[in-house]
């Protein structure tokens, strides 16, 4: 629009431009670029630019041709005036088109302008967001889940104490009050007890028999010989070690890199030539051969025959003895660090006990710091480029064990993030790595398949990882769901990845017993273990927990239970990897027994096959701790039943094992019947035939071995008229289990107390509830 000044009469006419609102973005302003007025506009998401405009309803007489962004100091122009009229002409008329002429008359006209392009502005951002992926709404109110599902605390005299954290059979066990309180009181009931009692004795002796295999043998341990002799002294013959180191490379050198293998062999070489070899190699191998004994003979390890394998407990007690011999600069030395690295892996394998593990690799962390393998090997220029990248790769196998270790134990990692600087290893086979590279190829992509492949995608997933524990250790101060799907949400994304990169149903290698098929089973339980601890506080302790983390944590569980069903039983090598699976898993695998166990008991209609609906939860009102979630997956109730049957079986063939732990399975078969539908009379005989059934391999497993003198296992006669047993398959009105006060003696005999101990690991409140019954 154009304003016309008739200044004579002659109509000589001059063109004065008026004012127009700012409406393209600074950016293409700035380098005369057509704007198409979007937020941000085309140009600037081609250039990856930050768009932004003026703030013209700020000040309606803005025409400036740079924003107020840009230069807020630069005054305002003014619209130019038509020149004063010279002298001695004749004016004649002014005539102007439109309400612009006057000042007066521009506010409203640009206050409308500005609020159009402030309307236009919120539908594109609208839009913008809508064509994005939209988070997640949340709209459950957070409810912190009760301390008793989270941690537990034994204390023995006040002085002794141990804490347990959500994993442990011993907090899981106080989702399931009806079986807890059958467990504390079948040693004193008629028709259970002696079959309790003698599940004890089984226990100790079963305990005294593991003792003995893990005790070293003393004419090595005790020799006065040097302990680098006594170490090549329990090797045996060289194709036996050939056999275990292989299967120890196969076995564990995938995740936790430890060692370069190209010279770690050309090390093994020279020790079988007799041309010599570093002080730390024979400590090495021995734990090397210690986990492939665990995995590849017969003993497992634990026999004293040195024609298969070799005995681990004598060879790690040797390094273990090796290691506190060192002094001054050999506690720097980065073969010393491998050697505590491999101990610890290797005393993992035989025993699990965690809380021990994770107090040993704390000090290991703090170890690798002292010697600067937190910071980048970059930020050091002596270090040559294969030295570094192999520091890179001990670096993050100490932060994953250290990881796995917290996870279980529920208690920090040594190394928070952010707290290290160490880049990921690169994915590259070892052979792409020798002493004299001046620099490092570049890293090859990730569905590449190399020596390293399954590291460099775990170590690209440890920040999220690390996040999630730290979530889990502070769960007292979670307010709401967001934090926790958000981080969730990148775990589940990870899974998906890792069936991508390493497809699950792919072509299995039978010559190698399944090696790719294991390497990809623990790198999906690197992932989906800090998922499991994320989400079964909110899945198994609250009673408004979001569907999502519902339906997302009994599938994970449920996939832990059934990963070797995608192995053929009768293929060749199927036993020993079945045994690695359970042995390594053991506790993943029980604690998501329990779990399905929960949701089994949770199910509205546990006869029925399952018509749950997926996104609903109780109403508060309805909340308590035996509520129902109409939450029922695709697994009917007789399914999931069937999966934790099938795995109590595996649980039970491993008794015998050194890591097993009885009370832990137990704990899980007496869940298991107390759960299912029935009479009060049905689950108390599937609770009494699951116990007699781990007897009987208890029983078999110690026959014929030297102090086993256990008592047939008697069976359970029937309850008298006036002794029902529905009185300990029904709470009572104060909710604990009740039982007649008289049937009790006053003094604990001998098979009392040997039971409350047997029980006091899973439920230590058993003094307590004692004292209830026994009072008036």
């Amino acid at each position: 629009m154009s304003v016309l000044v008739f200044e004579n009469s002659t109509g000589r006419s001059r063109s004065v431009k008026r004012p127009r609102p700012v409406k393209s973005c600074a950016e293409c302003r700035k380098r005369k670029l057509k704007c198409d007025r979007l937020c941000p506009c085309s140009q600037c998401q081609k250039s990856q630019r930050i768009c932004k405009y003026s703030a013209s309803e700020h000040d309606g007489g803005n025409t400036s041709d740079v924003s107020d962004a840009e230069t807020p100091e630069r005054p305002v122009k003014r619209p130019s005036r038509p020149s004063a009229v010279p002298l001695g002409e004749t004016p004649g008329f002014a005539r102007v088109s439109g309400p612009a002429s006057s000042s007066g008359n521009a506010g409203p006209l640009e206050d409308i302008t500005s609020r159009l392009e402030r309307l236009e502005r919120l539908i594109v951002e609208q839009r913008d967001a809508e064509q994005r992926p939209s988070r997640t709404k949340l709209h459950y109110p957070h409810v912190p889940a009760p301390a008793v599902t989270i941690r537990a605390l034994s204390v023995k005299g006040g002085l002794r104490t141990r804490f347990f954290g959500q994993n442990s059979t011993k907090v899981l066990l106080n989702l399931f009050s009806e079986a807890k309180q059958f467990m504390n009181d079948m040693a004193r009931t008629e028709g259970a007890r002696e079959l309790f009692v003698t599940l004890q004795k089984v226990y100790k002796a079963l305990q005294e028999d593991h003792k003995r295999l893990l005790e070293p043998i003393t004419v090595f341990v005790d020799s006065m010989m040097p302990v680098l002799k006594r170490m090549a002294d329990i090797l045996p013959k060289r194709p036996v070690c050939d056999r275990l180191l292989e299967a120890y490379i196969g076995a564990s050198e995938g995740l936790y890199r430890v060692v370069h293998l190209p010279t770690f062999r050309q090390e093994y070489e020279n020790y079988w030539q007799g041309k010599g070899h570093c002080e730390a190699f024979l400590p090495r191998l021995l734990c090397m051969m210690s986990i492939g004994s665990r995995f590849e003979t017969e003993a497992r390890g634990l026999g004293h025959d040195r024609l298969d394998s070799v005995h681990a407990p004598t060879a790690l007690a040797l390094v273990r003895n090796w290691l506190d011999g060192l002094r001054g600069k050999h506690l720097v030395d980065i073969n010393t660090l491998q050697a505590e690295v491999l101990l610890v892996h290797a005393q993992r394998t035989i025993t699990m006990h965690h809380q021990e593990s994770w107090a040993q690799l704390g000090l290991i962390v703090r170890m690798a710091m002292t010697m600067g393998l937190h910071r980048d090997p970059s930020e050091f220029t002596h270090l040559t480029p294969f030295v570094a990248e192999n520091r890179r790769k001990l670096w993050y196998t100490i932060m994953d064990m250290d990881l796995h270790v917290a996870l279980q134990c529920n208690l920090p990692c040594a190394v928070q993030e952010g707290e290290y600087t160490c880049r990921p290893p690169r994915n590259l086979d070892d052979e792409d790595l020798y002493p004299d590279m001046r620099e490092l190829p570049p890293s090859k992509p990730l569905d590449y398949p190399t020596s390293t492949q399954m590291q460099a995608y775990a170590a690209s997933t440890l920040p999220a990882r690390m996040r999630v524990a730290h979530i889990v250790n502070r769960l007292d101060t979670i307010k709401d769901y967001d934090e926790v799907l958000e981080a969730a949400m990148k775990l589940e994304q990870m899974i998906d990845d890792v069936n991508s990169i390493f497809p699950r149903h792919q072509a299995l290698d039978t010559q190698q017993k399944f090696k790719e098929w294991r390497l990809r089973a623990l790198l999906d339980m690197h992932v989906r273990r800090p998922l499991l601890a994320l989400y079964r506080p909110f899945a198994m302790g609250t009673t408004n927990c979001p569907p999502h983390i519902l339906n997302s944590y009994l599938r994970s569980s449920m996939t832990i239970l059934t990963y070797m069903d995608e192995l053929d039983h009768s293929v060749p090598g199927f036993e020993d990897v079945d045994h690695m699976y359970q042995v390594i898993l053991k506790q993943e695998i029980i604690q998501a027994a329990f779990s399905v166990c929960y949701f089994i008991k949770t199910a509205p209609d546990t006869n029925s096959w399952g018509h749950w609906n997926p996104g609903t939860s109780p109403d508060p009102s309805e909340a308590s701790s035996a509520a129902t979630y109409d939450t029922r997956p695709i697994w009917s109730t007789k399914k999931l039943t069937q999966t934790v049957e099938k795995t109590m079986d595996s649980l039970i063939s491993l008794i015998k094992d050194s890591s097993s732990d009885i009370r832990d399975i137990v704990a899980l078969s007496v869940v298991l019947s107390s759960v299912q539908a029935g009479t009060p009379e049905q689950r108390f005989e599937r609770i009494t035939s699951g116990v007699r059934k781990i007897l009987d391999t208890c029983l078999q497993s110690l026959k014929g071995k030297a102090g086993s003198t256990i008592s047939p296992i008697p069976m359970t006669p029937a309850l008298s008229a006036n002794q029902p047993r529905e009185i300990f398959m029904k709470p009572s009105t104060s909710g604990k289990w009740c039982a007649p006060a008289e049937e009790f003696p006053d003094e604990h005999t001998e098979e009392y107390q040997l039971w409350d101990n047997f029980i006091d690991h899973l439920t230590p409140d058993s003094g307590t509830i004692k004292q209830d019954f026994r009072s008036p």
